[in-house]
């Protein structure tokens, strides 16, 4: 049975010192512990204050770019909220586009895009999520499970900003109206009558 796990006016966020963390208090018996800690967040992060309109927009924009991946219902959810987290209360970050290698194809990427990038050192796939769209960079964060390359952990949902030229848009279906879209060519739907 799949779990409906909607945000409501009751949910709200505020900074837990014995953490370090952000927290988003769903319920009286759930909490949400964000990946990202103190020093990453801005000054307005550090008091209560209400779950927003805009939240949860941005939570069912998330969500639903999930949906092609391959993670849990939880992890789905964890990754949507840590986007908006990423997205809103994150302090500027610098790119770190050097572990990335530059890709042929220009792409613009949009927000909650699931987008690939490849490992400069073994070439290896990353999966990401597009959380602010920059002109030259965007913030993403990884969309996998966390893995090891070049000398370095890479964490479940751990925030990136990377150039726009090292992003690619994710191999995957995508419907929209009455097409679909596989790497990005467009194959028409005919209704056979």
């Amino acid at each position: 049975m799949k779990m409906a796990f909607r945000p409501t006016d009751g949910w709200r966020w505020y900074f837990d010192r014995e953490y370090d963390s952000l927290m988003l208090e769903v319920s009286s018996d759930m909490l949400f512990r964000s990946c990202y800690p103190s020093k990453m967040l801005i000054p307005d992060v550090f008091s209560e204050f209400a779950f927003s309109v805009s939240d949860a927009a941005s939570y069912y924009q998330f969500h639903n770019s999930c949906h092609s991946l391959n993670l849990t219902e939880s992890q789905k959810i964890q990754l949507s909220i840590n986007a908006i987290v990423a997205a809103n209360f994150l302090k500027p970050q610098m790119p770190k586009s050097w572990y990335f290698s530059q890709q042929p194809i220009e792409y613009i990427p949009k927000v909650a895009d699931i987008v690939k990038v490849h490992m400069q050192e073994d070439g290896f796939e990353v999966c990401m999520m597009v959380v602010e769209v920059g002109v030259h960079a965007s913030l993403c964060i990884i969309a996998q499970p966390t893995f090891f390359s070049m000398n370095k952990t890479f964490y479940f949902s751990e925030a990136i900003k990377v150039m726009n030229d090292r992003l690619a848009l994710a191999q995957q279906f995508t419907q929209s109206d009455n097409s679909m879209v596989l790497d990005d060519k467009e194959l028409e739907l005919k209704a056979i009558s």
